[in-house]
Order: structure tokens, then sequence, then C-alpha cells
């Protein structure tokens, strides 16, 4: 068998820009390639996979992932009408924020925020304990940080401060102002300094 030297890989990763590359896929895709659209979910996945987590919040395995699921779902039935008005990243989390807001009107119990969903994040692997400590505090902490926010302030200040997005294109995400957004940031970080919880010693 025959190794593939991956220096020589003729489907290299995305760039620190995967812009153009998701838009070539769009591109393929509504131009009639039967194979774009797997390889845009391929490549999209790790993001919405991010995204929802972050906008979510911590749920279990499960949950977590009936949310991509649902976002992915959504993305290709909508792709098809992407009209290229805004990036294709802006397009998607669009969709992700709607699913998950979706779910936030049916789910306003505050179970998702259980300690539960630690492992879900824990490294794999035998790492040293002391490593492991360090890495389980500074996961809960960034949590515990998110979790003193709410609904739309929570998804500007992960769209904005978190994925960095412009705000323009987090205005577009939430289907608001820039206006709306530095106020929602604004609130965001006047919570987050007056309540962030103090680290463990």
């Amino acid at each position: 068998m025959q190794l593939v030297d991956r220096r020589q890989s003729p489907s290299p990763p995305l760039s620190a820009d995967p812009e153009p590359q998701l838009a070539a896929l769009v591109a393929r895709h509504q131009s009639g390639d039967p194979a774009a659209l797997n390889s845009l979910m391929t490549a999209l996945y790790p993001s919405i996979y991010r995204i929802v987590y972050r906008l979510a919040g911590p749920r279990d395995r499960e949950q977590h992932e009936d949310l991509v699921q649902s976002s992915l779902e959504q993305v290709c039935r909508s792709i098809a009408g992407f009209e290229g008005r805004s990036r294709v990243s802006t397009f998607v989390f669009g969709i992700c924020h709607r699913v998950v807001a979706r779910s936030r009107r049916y789910d306003r119990v505050r179970s998702w925020f259980r300690r539960d969903a630690e492992d879900a994040t824990l490294p794999q692997g035998a790492p040293a304990p002391d490593d492991l400590i360090d890495r389980s505090r500074a996961v809960a902490s960034a949590r515990a940080a998110l979790d003193l926010l709410e609904g739309e302030e929570r998804a500007a200040f992960v769209l904005h401060e978190v994925e960095e997005l412009p705000l323009e294109d987090v205005a577009a995400v939430l289907r608001c102002s820039t206006r709306t957004v530095k106020r929602r940031l604004r609130v965001a970080r006047t919570k987050l300094i007056a309540k962030k919880p103090e680290p463990r010693s």
C-alpha cells in the first residue's frame, strides 16, 4: 500500500481565511455539482459545532449533537438560496443562531449549565494531573463567565469577542443594527466585569 504524502495532498485544509474555499464550494453546489454539498458540510462542520456549543452553552452530548445536526440540516436546505450578500460564514452563523434561539424558546430550564457537560471537553489520553486540573478550571471559568449572559447578549458577545466577527457581520447574523449589537456588547461586558466569579484557589 502506498502512503500518501500529506505535504502533497490534493485536498489541503482550509486556509487561515476559509471564505474563498467556502464560497467556491457553494458556487459548485448551486451549479449542480453533486459532490460539492458534502464537501461544504465537511468544511463547515467544525465551525458549526463550535459556534453552536458557544451559543447554547454546555448541555449533555446528545442535546448538543441534536442542535448541531439541526443546524447542518438547515444549512443544507438553505444554502441553495444563498445570494452572496454576506460571507458564507456569516450566513451559516445566522442559521446556527436561529436554531439555538428556537431551541431556547422551548427549553428555558437552566439545567443546560450542569457540570455533566464538563467531561465533553476534557482532553483524551492521560495528561498530567496538574495540567488536567488547570484545563478543567479554565474551561469552568470561561463557561461560568458566559453563563452570566442571556440570549442575544451572549450571541453578540460570542460572535464578536470570541469568533471575532466584525460588527457588521454580527448585525447580519442577529438581524439587527450595529447600534443594537454595540448596546448588547456593552451590557454583556458590564455583566462580566460586575459578576465574573472569583477564580478558585
